[in-house]
Order: C-alpha cells, then sequence, then structure tokens
C-alpha cells in the first residue's frame, strides 16, 4: 500500500513539475503563431491598425485579420510586395490563417473597442503595448488585460468604476 501511494505521489509530482515547466515556458517565450508577422514593417508603411484589425474603431470587437485581409495587399507571384512564403502559402490555398490569440477578454468582461477607441479617443498602444515596433510575431501581451490596469486607467480618465459598467 505505501508503495502504491509513493508511486501515486512521484507520478503527481512529475506531472506537477511538467506542467509548471510548460506554463512558465509558454508565459516567458509566448505563443507560438503560424505566420512570422511582422508588425513594424506593416506600420512602417503606414498601415493603422484598424485596418488590418475590422471592427477597432467601429464596433464592440477587433478581429485578427483573415487571408483575404493579407491578400488584398500581397498577391503571390507579384513583386510588388515581399510575401514571406508561409503567408503565401496561406493565400494560395485560400486557407484562413490560424492566428493564436493572444488578447481575448474574460467571458463576464463587456469590452468595446469602439467606445474605448473611437468614443474615447483611446490609442491602441494603451492597451496593447507598442505592438507597432515588434518585428516578429505577437506571441504574448505586452500589456497584460487585467483588471489593475483597466481600474488605474478607469481612475485617471474619472471613469466609473461601478462594476456593472465592466462585468456582466
Amino acid at each position: 500500500m505505501k508503495e502504491t501511494i509513493s508511486a501515486v505521489a512521484a507520478l503527481l509530482f512529475i506531472v506537477g513539475v511538467a506542467v509548471g515547466t510548460l506554463m512558465w515556458a509558454f508565459h516567458f517565450w509566448g505563443t507560438p503563431q503560424p505566420v512570422a508577422f511582422n508588425h513594424k514593417k506593416h506600420t512602417d508603411f503606414g498601415i493603422a491598425c484598424a485596418a488590418c484589425h475590422v471592427g477597432a474603431k467601429d464596433s464592440a470587437h477587433a478581429t485578427i485579420p483573415n487571408v483575404q485581409t493579407c491578400a488584398l495587399c500581397h498577391v503571390p507571384g507579384k513583386a510588388t510586395l515581399k510575401t514571406p512564403a508561409d503567408l503565401e502559402e496561406y493565400i494560395r490555398q485560400r486557407r484562413d490563417i490560424p492566428w493564436k490569440r493572444i488578447y481575448k477578454a474574460a467571458p463576464h468582461v463587456r469590452f468595446s473597442h469602439k467606445r474605448h477607441t473611437a468614443m474615447a479617443g483611446i490609442d491602441c498602444r494603451t492597451c496593447h503595448g507598442d505592438i507597432a515596433s515588434i518585428e516578429g510575431p505577437v506571441t504574448r501581451q505586452p500589456v497584460a488585460l487585467n483588471m489593475t490596469n483597466c481600474m488605474s486607467c478607469h481612475r485617471k480618465e474619472r471613469i466609473s468604476t461601478n462594476c456593472l459598467t465592466c462585468h456582466r
């Protein structure tokens, strides 16, 4: 009986260490993305966030660009813009890019991009950090989406901090 308990305890310990290590690795290195997207290169061309992230200015939700959005500028085989091979393959196959969502509000949070960007005039960098200068894919949140950051901004701007303002 003692041997069984010891074996189970050892197994649970090993599984716990493995899971903890994976969680730390994803936090440290971030979530891998399917395409090595370069935000800096796009913003250097003068492309605004809302040009690709549809809804960022006029809807509650901003989208992650689909392959059709990329194909508006990146035409496989054309020398106009250099299209990375991984992106070109998605465009040729007309297959959606399986982006991993980095920013997602919790189900109990009521958040509107339109209310924050278009109505309040808040710049994307306030909540998302300086993503425009990132030369690789976004793999983790440069600025944490959490209640502490939201409340700090609401207090500073004298916006309601009543729970029902943001929570269902």
